[in-house]
């Protein structure tokens, strides 16, 4: 082999192992940040509303934080009762976590006062320290549940999907959740705590 061809060869092997190398770093910061895998659906607006307890809750607050989110009603026939157990689940699981919310929105604002949604609440282990059951105007309602999360449409008819939602640090959506389904609560909190984790 000529010294041409040594150099050509040793080239060769030094961009084998940069791409090798380069590889195996795209791969360890895939595992060491699972969250980085998980869709990005855009930012969540501000909103002001008013929780189970009669107390003004301004998404500020949530500023920094992870959080989960589902729409129910209180007179809800079937849904919203096995809705609300499964998130309560959920807390149970992140209780403990002082940078987790989770937030239950009503998509019947007319009748569900904070009283209301106080007694309704109450018989599924809320309000808790991170669990807030919140009421809003018509309007503020629809900007969250049709035209931010699109899960739901309280303007023209009441009606809203039983999935769980979920919003990174900086306020972005960033999956969707099926509560009917067996691993649907099992990776909602797997992904809390990947967006927990993250550091960016």
């Amino acid at each position: 082999m000529g010294e041409n061809d040594h150099r050509s060869h040793a080239a060769v092997k030094r961009r084998s192992v940069s791409v090798l190398m380069g590889a195996a770093v795209v791969a360890a910061f895939s595992c060491a940040d699972p969250a980085g895998k998980l869709p990005d659906y855009g930012r969540v607006p501000h909103f002001a509303m008013t929780d189970s307890q009669g107390r003004s809750f301004d998404s500020n607050r949530l500023a920094g934080r992870v959080w989960a989110v589902d729409f129910i009603y209180t007179s809800c026939p079937g849904p919203c009762p096995r809705m609300t157990s499964e998130m309560h689940r959920v807390e149970q699981q992140v209780k403990d976590d002082a940078d987790v919310v989770l937030i239950s929105i009503s998509v019947d604002p007319e009748h569900d006062s904070p009283p209301v949604l106080n007694d309704f609440a109450h018989k599924f282990g809320g309000p808790a320290n991170n669990w807030y059951f919140l009421a809003g105007t018509p309007a503020t309602v629809h900007l969250l549940a049709h035209d931010t999360f699109k899960v739901g449409d309280v303007i023209s008819n009441m009606d809203h999907s039983t999935k769980f939602m979920l919003v990174d640090k900086h306020g972005n959506l960033r999956g969707y959740y099926s509560s009917e389904e067996a691993d649907g609560i099992a990776s909602l909190v797997r992904d809390i705590a990947a967006l927990r984790r993250q550091k960016s």
